[in-house]
């Protein structure tokens, strides 16, 4: 059993008689402004001139700057020299004015830097290493500070880490009100062997600890980590335990579970920062002398020697992290410990190949006014789970953009591209070491522990009726504007799509996939471009390409004479069906859209289109109405006069899209259409927000607070009026696919439906099933067309070849599809 509890200070080496001054502190920034910088440095012997003296600083890893400032007058044996880039941001930080302070640029250091102190021209004391760029460094404190240990010498420039302890980076933000700097540094609190300081002789040094041999005594992992977030014991200690990983700047370690202390609320693994890990391998049963240290909230032993006793007796067995953890687990408790964690949700894949991390949790997190009304309290408990039950999966390493991830692996490759990219909603399981960096705890997996099971599906699951209808947006499809001598250039204003040939080629050749596979017999398309119906039309171009590779005329697109119905933006909505399977009644029509005038810029959205038809089997009839509502992300005139948090959580022109509401439904209402209307597209509102619920089942009384239209609008003279109540089309999701989602917004790691069908009650009578296929808005966003020939053809080389064709990622939106069983008419036959 190792239960020696060794915790006094290591003893470098004595301080020289003559060793006249030493760097004992360095602190950068902790108030506005990032002032005041400073360096504190320890008098050992009386000084009668100080001129000989000085310091400089080494800035970013680029050597020595020389002697930037000299020190003036004398100083006697136990007192303190400072240099501060101001004195009075010292003396209100630090509370007191010392004796002896010089104030100058030679200050101007970041936490990253290294400082030099000078005798002669000669460097006798140095903080870090002149030739490295400190920053991610052990000595690198940023916004915060580091000290020297008492009972250590002057190293002659050469820097020893293991004589300083350090607050890490950022320890100072936002907390200079709450902290006093006594309680966060201990300035003019260095101590030597020989000296004598304040009220009577200091006591001498304790022994100095020794690293020992194996299977001596030694302090337990768990004593070092405690019961808190940072490590209970300070200094020097002498750990023993097994190898269990390794990751960049050292390896894990882990007690014996023979010396386990059974104490749930003590972490029994700690990570070792060690350069010399040559000597180790994972199994190992290692011995290890260091200091203990939190580096960026993470505990940690820096070490200083090692000795490898052999392989382990003994082996390591994961703890098991629950999804959800919340209330049943503390992570700080497996700090350091190899956990592992089972079918956990991959909840967004935000920094996957940027830092090789994984985001899980126990679901997907859902956007809050997806699933609940704004500002009621199940809004507050969606907007509480965002950050809930949070754990990472990383990579074994810090690089940026790395060239293979080191722990993704899927049967049959060992890698990473198009056909097994992971996605948002799949299932994982992996184990490793817990680390905690940049605010979140992450296991660090190897290969063999990671396994993922993919959500992908070759086609939507739905059950099949009479006919199918779905809501596809393309992403902005531009096929490219021809030219008098024949040939197509994407180089021109009105372009918002591909920027190239061969971007375009790729685009296309998804969402023809994509639109084979959704089989369907009506499809509304969004964000297509908007240049009529003739020849070169980007819709008479896809329906050839699609056609083309059924290998006959299947699709038609809807059309008018009229191509202004289409509107005046760049991209508008278009309708494509089977011929065989229904006939169109009548011609494309349309609902203009409200416009308004935001303090004399006029903010508009896409009309919305309509086309009726027949069913050829049947003869029953139905319309479609396809549209795509102004987006969250530009203002409108409420956003920038005074907007209410109703306004403020719906996003941006909230209340132009209930004027959108309003009109679509009167506007529809006015039309000469069939029974069975069936609204579909992008309303760029959340299931439970205000659009929405106009035209469902809405009522002030049973929202809880009456729903007003748009300022400045062409509507009720520019008034913004109240709506009395909703048009009674039904969210076919609501019974059919509760749990569906088109979007996933990476700004909040959210899911929810923008895209929806909502059915009057005719129609809803026929519904068989309704599906959201997601292709798109789940997948890795590097394999967008653009990104992907980007990524592919990028600076650091042909990594990952993300441009095969398929579906997935032919949109950023998912496609959502309904089906319905229609009714014979009199006399219609087959």
């Amino acid at each position: 059993m190792k239960n020696w509890l060794l915790t006094v200070p290591l003893l470098a080496a004595s301080v020289a008689v003559n060793a006249d001054m030493m760097l004992t502190a360095v602190y950068d920034g902790p108030l506005t402004g990032g002032v005041p910088k400073g360096v504190e440095i320890y008098v050992t012997a009386d000084i009668p001139d100080l001129s000989i003296y000085g310091i400089g600083s080494a800035n970013n890893g680029g050597g020595s700057d020389g002697e930037e400032l000299t020190f003036s007058g004398s100083a006697s044996a136990g007192s303190y020299i400072y240099v501060a880039t101001e004195s009075a941001g010292f003396e209100t930080f630090f509370g007191f004015s010392p004796d002896l302070i010089f104030v100058g640029n030679a200050a101007s250091i970041n936490g990253d830097d290294a400082i030099e102190l000078f005798k002669n021209g000669e460097v006798i004391d140095v903080y870090g290493d002149i030739n490295v760029d400190g920053t991610g460094q052990v000595w690198d404190h940023l916004d915060g500070w580091a000290y020297r240990n008492s009972y250590t010498a002057p190293n002659l420039g050469s820097f020893v880490a293991g004589e300083w302890t350090y607050s890490g980076t950022n320890v100072w933000d936002n907390e200079v009100s709450n902290l006093s700097a006594a309680s966060m540094m201990p300035i003019g609190t260095f101590t030597t062997d020989f000296t004598t300081i304040g009220d009577g002789p200091v006591e001498p040094p304790p022994p100095a600890v020794e690293l020992g041999a194996c299977f001596e005594e030694a302090t337990l992992i768990s004593t070092v980590q405690g019961s808190g977030s940072a490590v209970a014991v300070a200094g020097a200690v002498v750990v023993e335990g097994i190898v269990t990983a390794f990751n960049e700047g050292g390896f894990f370690l882990q007690e014996e579970p023979s010396d386990s202390d059974a104490d749930s609320t003590t972490s029994e693994g700690i990570f070792i920062f060690s350069l010399a890990t040559d000597s180790v391998a994972v199994g190992d049963l290692v011995r290890v002398l260091g200091d203990t240290t939190e580096y960026f909230g993470n505990s940690e032993i820096a070490a200083q020697s090692l000795l490898n006793c052999g392989l382990a007796g003994e082996s390591i067995s994961p703890v098991t992290i629950p999804m959800p953890y919340a209330g049943i687990l503390d992570l700080e408790s497996v700090e350091g410990m190899v956990a592992a964690v089972t079918d956990a949700t991959i909840f967004t894949l935000d920094n996957f190949t940027r830092y090789g991390e994984i985001m899980l949790s126990d679901g997907l997190k859902w956007s809050p006014t997806d699933v609940a009304v704004p500002l009621s309290a199940e809004y507050d408990a969606a907007v509480a789970n965002a950050s809930a039950n949070i754990l990472l999966l990383a990579d074994d390493n810090s690089q940026s953009y790395p060239a293979t991830i080191s722990y993704y692996t899927t049967p049959g490759f060992d890698g990473l591209n198009y056909s097994n990219a992971p996605r948002v909603g799949d299932k994982v399981s992996a184990s490793g070491p817990v680390l905690y960096s940049f605010s979140n705890y992450r296991i660090i997996p190897t290969k063999e522990s990671f396994a993922i099971t993919s959500s992908r599906t070759p086609a939507p699951v739905v059950v099949e009726g009479d006919v199918k209808v779905a809501s596809f947006n393309v992403l902005n499809y531009f096929n490219g504007l021809r030219q008098e001598d024949g040939t197509v250039t994407f180089d021109y204003p009105a372009n918002r799509g591909a920027e190239s040939a061969e971007a375009f080629a790729l685009q296309q050749a998804r969402i023809v996939a994509a639109l084979l596979a959704l089989d369907a017999d009506v499809v509304g398309l969004l964000e297509i471009e908007n240049d009529g119906f003739g020849s070169d039309s980007a819709i008479k171009q896809l329906v050839s390409e699609l056609n083309t590779a059924l290998g006959k005329k299947v699709y038609r697109f809807a059309h008018s004479p009229d191509t202004s119905i289409t509107g005046s933006d760049a991209i508008s909505n278009a309708v494509i069906y089977k011929k065989d399977a229904v006939s169109a009644m009548g011609l494309l029509q349309a609902v203009p859209m409200p416009v308004q005038d935001n303090n004399g810029s006029t903010v508009a959205m896409r009309n919305t289109l309509v086309q009726s038809f027949v069913h050829k089997a049947t003869g029953d009839k139905f319309a479609v109405a396809v549209n795509h509502f102004k987006s969250k992300g530009s203002g409108c005139y409420e956003d920038s006069n005074s907007p209410t948090a109703l306004d403020t959580i719906q996003g941006s022109c909230n209340a132009l899209r209930v004027s959108a509401a309003v009109t679509l439904g009167n506007g529809l209402a006015a039309m000469n259409l069939p029974a069975k209307v069936l609204i579909l597209g992008d309303l760029n509102s959340y299931s439970m927000e205000d659009p929405v619920a106009v035209l469902t089942d809405y009522s002030p009384e049973q929202r809880g607070y009456t729903i007003t239209t748009a300022h400045n609008t062409n509507l009720d003279g520019g008034l913004s009026v109240p709506v009395s109540k909703g048009f009674g089309y039904l969210p076919v999701k609501e019974l059919f696919d509760a749990d569906g989602f088109s979007y996933f917004f990476y700004g909040t790691d959210q899911v929810g439906s923008l895209d929806h069908i909502l059915a009057s009650p005719e129609a809803m009578a026929s519904v068989v099933d309704l599906s959201h296929w997601n292709i798109n808005s789940v997948e890795l966003y590097q394999l967008e067309y653009h990104q992907a020939l980007s990524y592919y053809n990028g600076a650091e080389g042909d990594l990952i070849d993300f441009t095969a064709v398929g579906p997935y990622r032919s949109s950023d939106h998912d496609p959502v599809v309904v089906t319905l069983e229609m009714q014979h008419c009199e006399g219609q036959t087959e």
